[in-house]
């Protein structure tokens, strides 16, 4: 079921990404997951980078990554933007965090950023893969 905001056209026109979701607490990747499901694209979700970065190993097309900051492990979101903006230049990055300031000096590594709580995720989420290298976005 198509979330209200979004048309049945705005749908259509993106067809159906696969989206990787790296992020810790269980309630936001799920709420996440669910709404990014309702538009009819695939999901994979991961509670860590370290995870993240193992599953990219293996020979999966994802086309947007969107990941929390602070998880963890040995790595932390920053470093899995990192590492996907060095192996899949192509891939889009979608940061979701509460921690601003780190956020902040790392703009380069993402196409998105949205603080949490962040309730137009889905929404922002669907312009960002229909958008044309406009280059990153921020809230």
């Amino acid at each position: 079921m198509t979330p209200d905001f979004i048309s049945a056209t705005e749908v259509e026109a993106c067809s159906a990404p696969r989206v990787l979701i790296a992020e810790d607490e269980i309630l936001v990747r799920l709420d996440l997951a669910e709404g990014i499901r309702a538009l009819g694209w695939e999901v994979v979700e991961v509670s860590s980078a370290d995870e993240a970065i193992e599953l990219l190993r293996h020979p999966l097309h994802v086309d947007l990554l969107v990941t929390d900051i602070q998880m963890p492990g040995q790595k932390d979101g920053l470093d899995l933007a990192r590492h996907v903006r060095e192996q899949f230049p192509d891939m889009k990055i979608a940061i979701v965090s509460g921690a601003a300031h780190i956020v902040e000096h790392s703009q380069d590594l993402c196409d998105l950023v949205m603080w949490k709580p962040a309730s137009d995720a889905v929404q922002r989420l669907l312009v960002l893969m229909k958008a044309t290298g406009d280059g990153p976005q921020h809230r």
